[in-house]
């Protein structure tokens, strides 16, 4: 197990009880927590598509450079990654805890990896642990929100397509959803 989730307390949820090795391969299910405003495009006919096509991560660099400009949110670089999740319970917090920072309708998309196309998927814990320890040697420690936030995450590049897509479930409708209609006045 990654370092980074070593700084969980024992008490929390997601902390795990023995160290375990990282897995070898992606789950046969990950849940995609998607938002509105994502760089990542989404529709359940033609599934999901980064908004970044043109990248080639072919070495150490590159990954590092696209991949922490993903996990952090970073809106000046557009990702060739996906964000998918292997714990559906896990994906549903995140979804709300994003619609509650970001105002937004939330959903979480439930995939089947066997439908994947040839190429890469990392971990984000393997990118994170390199950041967590450039971060030990300069005394600065990962805040825990983000290590919860990417917990159980893999990147996945460039595309996932519409056949691997098994459900959507919206989570939470945004702050923005309030000045919306209930109903007719004046109707019979």
């Amino acid at each position: 197990m990654s370092a980074i989730y070593s700084t969980l307390p024992s008490t929390h949820p997601l902390s795990p009880s023995t160290p375990q090795p990282p897995p070898t391969a992606i789950p046969p299910l990950v849940y995609r927590v998607h938002r509105s405003s994502a760089q990542t495009r989404y529709h359940f006919s033609t599934g999901f598509s980064a908004k970044n096509q043109t990248t080639i991560v072919n070495y150490t660099s590159a990954l590092s450079r696209f991949g922490l400009a993903h996990l952090n949110h970073q809106t000046n670089i557009s990702s060739p990654f996906i964000s998918v999740y292997d714990n559906l319970a896990h994906a549903e917090a995140v979804a709300k805890h994003f619609a509650s920072k970001y105002g937004e309708d939330t959903l979480v998309v439930t995939v089947d990896t066997k439908h994947f196309a040839r190429g890469p998927v990392f971990r984000a814990a393997d990118l994170l642990e390199r950041e967590a320890e450039k971060g030990a040697a300069e005394g600065v420690e990962v805040p825990q929100e983000k290590v919860w936030l990417h917990w159980g995450e893999y990147l996945v590049m460039y595309r996932i397509p519409a056949q691997a897509i098994r459900d959507q479930t919206p989570v939470a409708r945004g702050e923005e959803q309030k000045w919306r209609a209930v109903g007719v006045i004046g109707g019979a």
